[in-house]
């Protein structure tokens, strides 16, 4: 939880930046920047969590002895 609530920050972060070097939408050229930081950030996450389950199930099968 922590690490998706630090892509937000990340994500605001670039926001503003894409805000203050865009020439013309700046709104749009904000909103495009920080959405796909946060989407990249949070998606690798979710990732991360994804393997770590399965590897944690895999183990559970071979270390099960009543099959």
């Amino acid at each position: 939880m922590a690490a998706l609530s630090l892509f937000v920050v990340v994500a605001a972060i670039w926001a503003a930046i894409g805000y203050v070097y865009a020439d013309d939408g700046k709104a749009a050229s904000a909103t495009t920047l920080g959405l796909c930081v946060l989407a990249v950030g949070w998606l690798s996450v979710l990732i991360a969590v994804t393997i770590k389950f399965v590897r944690l199930r895999a183990r559970r099968r071979d270390s099960d002895p009543g099959d």
